[in-house]
């Protein structure tokens, strides 16, 4: 049976997404030319904007294709790590870790201020999603009775650590006279993080 007119629009949308992710392999976004990516698949060079309607949507789409993918990553890593919720979110920081490693220009798309959340659907569902699989991961690391309002921000404190030693490490910024390691630092902070939450960090609430 032929596709329908609808089929083949999604199956290109599809394809120029992904000629777009193949592009940031290698180069950061100011450098992706969305006539590059169409000419890349031997369609006009209007088609990006035909489907998307302006360089901003695209590119948020491609964000947002880039991390559903590295949630999916994610996730998996998560369960493969067990029953113990420690050991789960250590599996989290690692595959965030992994994100950046081996696509750091999607992640810097998807975290940075060249597009929105709400620029397109596919990135703010996928943004949804991996803060989602943070905060239950998060949560599961709660002695009993702890807030859902702690919760967001202890998954708020946990992710603005791995995110900002992850991104002094790739800027460089961390002495060389520092004896670890990005990933040992993080793995290092969370540990801190995990034992402070036993001992009873109180709700912001009751903070003075």
């Amino acid at each position: 049976m032929a596709d329908t007119a609808s089929e083949a629009e999604d199956r290109l949308e599809s394809r120029l997404l992904r000629a777009a992710l193949k592009e940031l392999a290698d180069a950061p976004v100011e450098q992706l030319s969305m006539r590059h990516v169409a000419q890349s698949l031997g369609v006009s060079h209007q088609a990006p904007y035909v489907h998307f309607g302006s360089r901003k949507r695209f590119l948020a789409a491609v964000a947002g294709t880039g991390l559903a993918e590295a949630t999916a990553r994610a996730r998996a890593a998560v369960e493969a790590a067990g029953d113990r919720p420690p050991a789960r979110l250590h599996a989290l920081a690692d595959a965030y870790l992994d994100f950046i490693r081996e696509h750091p220009h999607v992640h810097d798309l998807a975290h940075g201020p060249t597009v929105a959340k709400a620029d397109h659907p596919l990135l703010q569902r996928a943004a949804i999603q991996y803060w989602d699989l943070l905060h239950d991961t998060i949560a599961s690391c709660q002695p009993q009775g702890t807030s859902e309002a702690e919760v967001l921000c202890r998954a708020a404190v946990a992710w603005s650590t791995v995110y900002g030693i992850s991104r002094l490490s790739a800027f460089g910024q961390l002495p060389d006279s520092v004896p670890a390691s990005a990933g040992e630092l993080i793995h290092g902070a969370i540990d801190q993080l995990l034992a402070g939450w036993q001992h009873g960090m109180t709700d912001p609430s009751q903070r003075s």
